[in-house]
């Protein structure tokens, strides 16, 4: 027994050298139990071999516990948590190997062209707020979303004072024609009475959209004689036919994507810019 408590308590001195040697990412305690673990074991071994050989037991339990510190060196370290995600080429890594998105926009750091995005704004690929009418205003600063392209607006994506945006989805025509539809015609009349009330009136660019079907030259002729023919229309109605000026568009100032056709009906729209 007596033997016993030399081969412990040297196998406890050894043990806490290693741990103590091991550094602040290792437990102590888990040191002490393998090096205890393995100096007995050690000490056993070489009592068998030769039991009246004290400084031999001694060597024994020394090197049973120096081993057995040595295979099993990960005890107590904390297992590395699990990525959410595998990290893309350029994302940048935290201390565990894991992108992280810094503003939960769903685009990891390293590749987020706009890191500071705030929490819950819709964002693009880069990770950067939308702009869907293009008139530099974010879409969620934008207090006139859906502006058509080449407005002149202020800081809330209004229209500038002086201008008077009046944009008509519904204005159909015939299949390839500049022929307004009854119903086509129905809409318009809306816009007469808005304009027989605006007072003061200067100028009324009529501008004609198309949608992507077809070839752009194609669309910029047919949306400049439909936009002819709203004014037409107009004229007839009683608008003066001088404050009218027929602009064709194009497809090239889309307020929507075209690749839905809910979106390519939204495109093909007539949009009034009243000058007063």
């Amino acid at each position: 027994m007596k033997l016993l408590a030399k081969f412990t308590a040297v196998a406890l001195a050894a043990g806490l050298l290693s741990g103590c040697a091991s550094g602040p990412d290792h437990r102590v305690s888990d040191y002490l139990l393998c090096a205890t673990a393995g100096g007995i074991v050690g000490g056993l071994v070489t009592g068998v071999i030769d039991d009246t050989d004290s400084d031999k037991v001694g060597i024994g339990i020394a090197a049973g516990a120096a081993v057995a510190t040595l295979l099993c060196p990960e005890m107590g370290q904390p297992e590395a948590p699990a990525c959410p995600m595998d990290a893309p080429e350029g994302a940048t890594l935290d201390a565990n190997g894991c992108a992280f998105d810094s503003d939960n926009d769903g685009v990891v750091d390293g590749l987020d062209h706009c890191p500071d995005t705030p929490a819950g704004v819709e964002v693009n690929m880069h990770g950067c707020p939308l702009d869907s009418d293009q008139d530099g205003v974010l879409d969620y600063k934008d207090l006139c979303p859906g502006t058509p392209i080449g407005t002149e607006v202020d800081a809330d994506g209004c229209p500038k004072p002086g201008e008077k945006i009046l944009s008509l989805n519904g204005v159909h025509f015939e299949l390839n024609k500049a022929v307004l539809t009854p119903h086509a015609e129905g809409v318009l009349d809306h816009a007469v009475e808005v304009l027989k009330h605006t007072d003061n009136v200067i100028e009324v660019r009529v501008e004609g959209h198309t949608d992507s079907t077809g070839a752009e030259e194609y669309n910029q002729h047919l949306s400049q004689k439909r936009a002819e023919a709203v004014v037409h229309y107009l004229v007839s109605q009683g608008i003066n036919g001088s404050h009218l000026i027929a602009v064709g568009m194009g497809e090239n100032h889309p307020i929507a994507t075209n690749d839905t056709a809910e979106g390519r009906a939204m495109n093909r729209r007539v949009d009034f810019v009243v000058s007063q």
